[in-house]
C-alpha cells in the first residue's frame, strides 16, 4: 500500500449509539448541555449506556454526544467525537492519540471483507474520537447501530479481537 506506514497488530472494539427507545420509560436521572440547561430526564440504565458509548438516539429525535471531561451532553445533528470532530458510522474510530494522531487516516486490510447493506468497506477510516479505555494499540471502531457489529463478526472481526492497522500519510 503506497504512502502507508505499518503500526502493527492492534486490539480492536466498537461502540455504538444507544438508542432511548431500546429502554423502559422511566425519568430518574438528569442529563444536562454543556451550557447548563436540561436536555431531559431518563432511566438510569440508559444514562449508563450512554456514558459508556458516548452517542445516543433520543425518542424525540435529537442525537446527543457525552463529553466526559465536563459530564456534559452535547445536542447536535451528528454525533460529536473528540475536539468537535463529527462521527461518521462504519467511518469513525476511537485511537489513543499517542500512537495514533487525532484527525489521521487509519486502513485497516481485514475491515475490506465487511459487507452491510450491499456495501463493502474500503477499510480506511478516521481518528475522530479518543476513549477513556482506548489505550496504546486498541482502537474502537463507530458502528452506529449495535447491529451493525454482526457484519464485523462475518468478517472474521471480533471484539477484543486483533487487525492489522496502517496510517496512512
Amino acid at each position: 500500500m503506497p504512502n502507508a506506514r505499518y503500526l502493527g497488530k492492534f486490539k480492536v472494539t466498537f461502540y455504538w449509539v444507544v438508542e432511548e427507545k431500546d429502554y423502559p420509560k422511566g425519568r430518574a436521572v438528569a442529563l444536562y448541555d454543556k451550557k447548563g440547561k436540561l436536555v431531559g430526564r431518563f432511566p438510569r440504565s440508559f444514562v449508563r449506556d450512554f456514558k459508556r458509548e458516548a452517542a445516543a438516539q433520543l425518542r424525540d429525535g435529537r442525537r446527543i454526544s457525552y463529553m466526559k471531561n465536563a459530564n456534559r451532553v452535547m445536542v447536535d445533528s451528528q454525533f460529536c467525537g473528540y475536539g468537535g470532530h463529527k462521527l461518521s458510522e462504519l467511518k469513525s474510530i476511537a485511537v489513543d492519540p499517542r500512537v495514533i494522531p487525532i484527525g489521521s487516516m487509519v486502513y485497516i486490510p481485514q475491515a475490506e471483507k465487511v459487507t452491510l447493506r450491499g456495501h463493502t468497506l474500503n477499510g480506511i477510516f478516521h481518528a475522530h474520537d479518543i476513549g477513556s479505555a482506548v489505550k496504546g494499540k486498541h482502537i474502537d471502531i463507530f458502528v452506529g447501530s449495535k447491529q451493525n457489529i454482526e457484519a464485523f463478526k462475518s468478517a472474521g472481526i471480533q471484539s477484543l479481537g486483533s487487525v492489522d492497522v496502517y496510517i496512512l500519510e
